[in-house]
């Protein structure tokens, strides 16, 4: 464990340092996510002066979702940043060089970069959550509590699961972009309820894409809207992804047979 936390903040100060490097870009790409969730906000804000409710959910329920979307995603982008760059470290021939380190080359590859600017700003996320979460108090809040808390940590692991998947696409097929930006188009959905959706989408949502369990999951059981079955069915699937990914990953890894062959 200290030798991968070792390995971490030395990683971790080299992306500060190239951050540091380019303030004014670093302000701005900084701005730009905050700017982004701002006009979101205010997109929900505009639709709520035509109705009451949607797809009977309240303002600050609606917000909720849109909070817990960025912590799943934002958290995910902290975490595995660095398989964005899996495809040049293949081909450029760095991947190798992880193979022969003492540490694990998937540890090591999602933490070539470190992207202090998503952790500044999920610190705000998560503190208009606990806000909005407040408002809901009731004799059970504490346990609806921690069925989001880990609920949303469930959903963080589901999406660690398709970025390693993605790492191991890029092993074995030297391909990357279209892959993990599908996964990124795909979970824009996740930022309303999944019940907006029709039937079909809902089941693409819940079983073959599960982001309505990464992200609507945790609300709808804080709301105490989510049946035992479902929170079963949550866990069970982040436990099968995280088993299926890992097993995907090595045995790319084993099929590996270095960028100059």
């Amino acid at each position: 464990m200290k030798k991968y936390l070792r390995v971490w903040w030395k990683m971790s100060s080299m992306s500060l340092m190239a951050q540091i490097s380019h303030p004014l870009g670093s302000i701005g790409f900084l701005l730009g996510k905050i700017v982004r969730i701002a006009f979101f906000f205010a997109f929900i804000i505009a639709i709520f002066r035509h109705i009451k409710s949607l797809a009977g959910y309240s303002l600050s329920e609606t917000a909720l979702f849109f909070l817990t979307f960025n912590i799943v995603d934002i958290s995910a982008q902290i975490l595995f940043r660095g398989i964005y760059s899996a495809r040049r470290a293949v081909t450029e021939g760095d991947f190798d060089f992880y193979l022969l380190q003492p540490c694990s080359a998937l540890f090591r590859l999602s933490m070539t970069t470190f992207d202090f600017l998503d952790a500044i700003t999920l610190l705000p996320v998560i503190i208009m959550t606990g806000e909005i979460l407040a408002k809901f108090f009731s004799p059970t809040f504490f346990i609806h509590c921690l069925l989001y808390f880990f609920l949303t940590l469930n959903a963080v692991l589901i999406a660690s699961s398709f970025h390693i998947l993605v790492a191991g696409l890029a092993v074995r097929t030297q391909e990357l972009e279209n892959t993990i930006w599908i996964y990124r188009d795909i979970m824009f959905m996740g930022r309303f309820p999944s019940d907006v959706y029709g039937p079909l989408f809902q089941l693409f949502l819940t079983f073959i894409l599960p982001i309505a369990v990464m992200t609507s999951f945790p609300v709808r059981a804080f709301l105490g809207l989510l049946s035992p079955q479902w929170i079963v069915y949550s866990f069970a699937l982040s436990g099968s992804l995280i088993a299926l990914s890992l097993w995907f990953w090595k045995t790319s890894v084993r099929q590996y047979t270095s960028s100059s062959s």
